[in-house]
């Protein structure tokens, strides 16, 4: 199984036959894999350079570009926000990513922030936590041998 696969599968039930984002989806690996139990999958990044070929098979998964401190979508639109490996590359603008994301999660859902590498599981303790600490928002944290499943909910 992928590593890809094994998150989806830690997730199943904050992704099936819910409507998705994923954030800087970079190749959309992510996306590909959970648009075969979502409702539907958006999936966000500045460019298109290196997503995969088949995301642009997948029925119900729809790639568009766009910068994640401005996205283009009403609030509340989505399920569930997701974040995969990703976290890292936003450690810039993490807080106003945090912002969008939250504004456009419907109540009662939740942002996932998932990392298997160790740039992001850095930016996530040193800058993404104490954020949230701030900022008063609940969340939690599990990890097993590969990933690191932070889970911020939007009440």
């Amino acid at each position: 199984m992928k590593r890809v696969e094994m998150a989806v599968k830690h997730l199943r039930h904050a992704l099936e036959s819910k409507d998705i984002l994923e954030v800087a989806c970079g190749y959309a690996e992510f996306s590909i894999c959970a648009s075969k139990i979502a409702a539907a999958v958006h999936c966000i990044d500045i460019d298109e350079k290196r997503l995969l070929p088949e995301a642009r098979d997948c029925s119900n998964l729809v790639f568009s570009k766009m910068d994640a401190t401005a996205m283009a979508y009403g609030n509340e639109s989505f399920d569930t926000v997701i974040l995969y490996n990703a976290v890292g590359h936003l450690e810039a603008v993490l807080n106003e990513t945090l912002e969008e994301c939250l504004r456009v999660l419907r109540s009662g859902g939740s942002i996932y922030v998932i990392s298997s590498f160790k740039m992001d599981k850095q930016v996530i303790f040193q800058r993404l936590l104490p954020l949230l600490e701030h900022k008063n928002i609940l969340y939690t944290s599990t990890e097993n041998q590969i990933f690191l499943y932070l889970q911020i909910e939007k009440n």
